[in-house]
């Protein structure tokens, strides 16, 4: 049986498997009691923050997925792909380079495309992504994270922008509370990771402190270095050399009547350095070679008022700065008597944003209360390439990566209806007005202004306590990036991005079906965008200049499952998603699509002994759906197992030993939408202790 087959196989076995016991459990019972407070959860049962009335992933009128700050510790992440290969429908383009990262959400995103504004990225509420030439558009630090939330699909426009086609990645960052307890003044905790692939290594120091009853304080810092990791069979990948230093500062300050009010001050700055190829994105060596330090910061102050008492008002506002910023020297690339890239260079992305948004809650009549939730957005970005020439010179910018301004204001309002506490209704729309400048060596000065549109209409209704069925239909607009606009050192108006989508699903919820106190969740999507005017960049052979074009007619559709069962020792979680791509106007396939995935996993809580063991499974199938058979993907499968232990008594109490093994069976991989081979075999061990 071929690995497409295979994957095939495994995920309809697993779908029947989920249904199965379904079935079963709706013979036991014809309702379940909800789950109790001390009841296990997977993570359809973690909460989702966001506005409205507060849910758990489950039951959400769109697919979900929260990556708690246990399980980013369980997989012992070091980057973005790491936290994410557990959520269904999204990848992490290159994910095992941390210089090189982009994602795609539903067939959203690619390497080189021009997604930062499909894709939202955010980090404690502020817009985190930007694509960078010829590098890749995320650098972080997992270690400063405490929650990631992945909301998939244009129905997270409303609140985040209104061209969100993929979806939104929303972060946050730790806080002091998260180590202190009860009276607690103050808590430290160390950490040490090692990775045997590339022999990396990385140490932590977190510190809480409570000094006044009201006021909180966090600091953090992380070192680490990489060497080369290896492929399979040992084979030298380089390019992964580096050293982190990153580190966070956060003061909260809580006052006012029942401190129903607090001001929050945070600052963060990620740095990685190391000589390596100047294309970190397809990792060719055409550009040569480069010392180079990327970092990303950010300053935010964000202040909020529940007005204990009134209902309508709940007020939150928020101001950051922010900077993307990669520093190359001795660029080693050499093209004809001159050097294109510059000896020297910088790109640099700096954002200012604010935000302020307020939420009422009311009763229209009896049995039907509302929340709404409105607010206004503005964001600027400024966009630097200055390039050191051999002679001294300066030049600004780059025709396929123009330098350039990004004004934004936008206005959004959502509402949410809860209706007998069965159905829940959640109407929205969103205005954003953009206004691109170019920049400096731009041979044609004109500013380009749109406005964009994007209303919605979500419901879930719950059947009965364990089913519920959901639906959304949207309307997303896309406006240009300066990519798009300003490269090929002209002028491109090709207008905006449009779709109309649809998504629909059902999510079931069981207890106490094969163990007592046990649970069962699933939940499983379908979705369909229809696209106008697509746009993507491209290199033009015959002026070797970049230029953007448009795919008249897109659709792209797919279904993702999600299920998770837990109990007081075995759990398990799985995944799937399948996600189809097609250029209608020119009867061709998307090719960005990633390939059909699924992910299993099974653990087992050893209580007595405080150890928990686990295993895991990823299967991709092969990628046949391409215009070129040169860019298709064979199948392959990864496997994983962990170990962690967390000592509830004596000296080793707040410890936490924790020991995995990734790609067990060495297998040679090369993820579809990637550049560069997979990492090969791995061992990780992470000690950490609190006190």
């Amino acid at each position: 049986m071929s690995i497409s087959r295979y994957s095939r196989a495994a995920l309809l076995a697993s779908t029947t498997l989920s249904l199965a016991l379904i079935s079963a459990a709706v013979s036991a019972q014809e309702a379940t009691q909800p789950v109790a407070a001390d009841s296990p959860a997977t993570m359809l049962d973690e909460i989702i923050v966001s506005a409205g009335k507060e849910k758990v992933a489950i039951d959400t009128p769109q697919a979900v997925t929260s990556v708690s700050q246990e399980q980013i510790e369980a997989a012992q992440a070091s980057t973005l792909g790491e936290i994410l290969d557990a959520v269904p429908g999204i990848t992490t383009i290159n994910a095992d380079n941390a210089l090189g990262q982009s994602i795609n959400i539903r067939g959203i995103g690619s390497a080189l495309g021009s997604g930062e504004n499909r894709n939202i990225i955010q980090v404690d509420g502020v817009t985190s992504y930007f694509e960078m030439y010829r590098a890749g558009s995320f650098f972080f630090d997992s270690e400063l994270l405490k929650e990631v939330e992945v909301l998939r699909g244009p129905a997270a426009s409303t609140l985040f922008s209104a061209g969100a086609l993929g979806g939104v990645v929303s972060a946050r960052t730790k806080d002091a509370s998260d180590l202190l307890e009860g009276d607690d003044k103050l808590a430290v905790r160390t950490k040490v990771m090692w990775d045997s692939n590339g022999n990396g290594a990385r140490s932590t120091v977190t510190v809480a402190a409570r000094p006044l009853e009201n006021l909180e304080l966090l600091v953090n810092l992380n070192y680490g270095r990489d060497g080369d990791y290896e492929g399979a069979d040992g084979a030298d990948l380089g390019n992964s050399r580096m050293t982190d230093l990153s580190g966070l500062a956060k003061l909260k300050y809580s006052f006012g009547a029942d401190n129903d009010q607090s001001l929050t001050a945070s600052y963060f700055n990620v740095n990685k350095s190391g000589y390596g190829l100047y294309d970190q994105t397809t990792f060719s060596p055409g550009f040569g070679y480069a010392d180079q330090t990327t970092s990303e910061q950010q300053a935010l102050l964000a202040y909020e008022n529940a007005f204990s008492g009134n209902d309508l008002l709940d007020v939150k506002a928020q101001v950051s700065w922010s900077q993307t910023k990669r520093d190359l020297d001795d660029i080693t690339f050499r093209a004809g008597p001159g050097a294109p890239l510059g000896t020297e260079a910088e790109y640099v992305y700096n954002n200012w944003q604010a935000k302020l948004e307020n939420t009422s809650e009311f009763r229209l009549s009896e049995g039907v209360q509302t929340y709404f939730t409105y607010g206004v957005e503005g964001k600027y970005q400024e966009r630097l390439n200055p390039r050191l020439n051999p002679d001294g010179s300066s030049t600004p910018g780059s025709s396929s990566h123009p330098e350039g301004e990004t004004h934004t204001l936008g206005v959004f309002g959502q509402a949410e209806f809860v209706i007998h506490d069965r159905l829940t209704l959640i109407p929205g729309m969103r205005v954003d007005h953009s206004r691109l400048k170019p920049g400096t060596g731009v041979a044609l000065r004109k500013d380009l202004d749109e406005t964009a549109y994007s209303p919605k209409l979500a419901a879930i209704y719950e059947l009965t306590n364990w089913l519920n069925v959901f639906g959304s239909v949207a309307h997303t607009e896309r406006m240009p990036v300066l990519d798009e606009v300003f490269s090929g050192d002209g002028f491109t108006d090709l207008g905006k991005e449009k779709s109309n989508n649809l998504e629909a699903g059902l999510g079931l919820k069981f207890n106490d079906v094969l163990l007592e106190n046990d649970s069962l969740r699933f939940k499983v999507t379908g979705f369909y965008n229809s696209i106008d005017n697509y746009l993507y960049s491209s290199r033009d052979h015959a002026t070797g200049k970049t230029i953007t074009t448009a795919i008249d007619e897109a659709r792209i559709k797919g279904i993702e499952l999600e299920a998770g069962y837990s109990s007081d020792s075995w759990y398990g979680n799985l995944g799937a998603s399948v996600t189809r791509g097609d250029n209608l106007s020119d009867d061709e396939y998307l090719d960005s699509v990633a390939a059909d995935n699924l992910f299993l996993s099974v653990g087992y809580k050893i209580t007595d002994y405080n150890l928990d063991v686990s295993w895991r499974s990823d299967l991709y199938a092969e990628q046949d759906r391409v215009n070129d058979a040169d860019d298709a993907s064979p199948g392959y499968a990864l496997h994983s197992a962990r170990l962690a232990w967390k000592p509830e008594d004596g000296f080793l109490a707040g410890s936490e030993v924790r020991a995995s093994v990734t790609n067990i069976f060495d297998q040679k991989h090369t993820a579809h939408l990637s550049e560069t081979e997979g990492k090969g075999r791995s061992f990780k061990l992470s000690l950490a202790k609190t006190f």
